[in-house]
């Protein structure tokens, strides 16, 4: 099939993480839609807004069919099945393949001059330079957060059930981005202006160290990160525009 709308998320790869993604979009958004490219027959799974582009994803015109130009962003999953179907948990060949797909997505932003938001999945760490060249966004580095949580783990009893909670689409406390408010001249100024409309500030684009920081200015590109419910985050958005 050819996916004809915009403003859709494409996944890159069919497996139970990309489920729980499905799962994890429609609980933050119920009107996107959602494109899934896979080799398989067929959809493992039926949504409304669910759509299904079978093909290579190494292919452009398989990135094609899923109107990749017109898409909010890209997700890709490290494949671990191999051509002739055999399970590998080789960094060099899974993250070498998720490496073909992400340079076929930079040919098509090149040709388009069209920038697309990609995410992608890396076993190894170490190849995430690689990834950089050919313009991916973000990363998810597996195999080094399961390390960390493990090692932590012996440290630090109970932290592997923390980031479980903080990873379980079951808890109804989600992380939002948030624009910077003319009022919040500081860092403490958003923490506790936030802090009290039920939301808590954890970050600003990847820095952590917030609470470090609190009476540093907040530059005016600043990308902020919030810890609410869907209900707060909704307040907050209606407050703002």
């Amino acid at each position: 099939m050819k996916y004809t709308g915009k403003n859709h998320i494409i996944l890159i790869g069919w497996s139970e993480k990309s489920k729980s993604a499905i799962q994890e979009i429609f609980k933050s958004d119920e009107t996107i839609d959602i494109v899934i490219i896979d080799n398989l027959e067929k959809s493992q799974m039926m949504e409304e807004r669910l759509f299904y582009v079978r093909g290579d994803a190494t292919d452009e015109e398989t990135l094609l069919r899923a109107n990749l130009p017109k898409a909010k962003g890209v997700i890709i999953f490290a494949d671990q099945i191999t051509q002739d179907n055999y399970a590998t948990k080789d960094p060099l060949l899974v993250d070498g393949k998720t490496l073909l797909v992400a340079t076929a997505i930079t040919s098509i932003e090149e040709k388009t001059n069209t920038p697309i938001h990609v995410t992608a999945e890396v076993i190894n760490q170490k190849h995430i330079r690689l990834f950089e060249r050919v313009k991916v966004d973000e990363f998810i580095p597996t195999q080094e957060m399961i390390s960390h949580a493990a090692v932590r783990s012996l440290f630090s009893h109970g932290v592997t059930h923390m980031y479980s909670e903080l990873m379980s689409s079951k808890y109804e406390e989600a992380m939002y981005e948030i624009s910077k408010q003319d009022e919040w001249r500081t860092y403490r100024d958003a923490f506790m202006d936030l802090l009290n409309k039920g939301a808590t500030l954890v970050a600003d684009r990847g820095d952590l160290n917030i609470k470090q920081k609190l009476d540093a200015r907040i530059p005016d590109d600043a990308q902020l990160f919030i810890i609410c419910d869907k209900e707060t985050i909704s307040k907050i958005n209606s407050k703002i525009h």
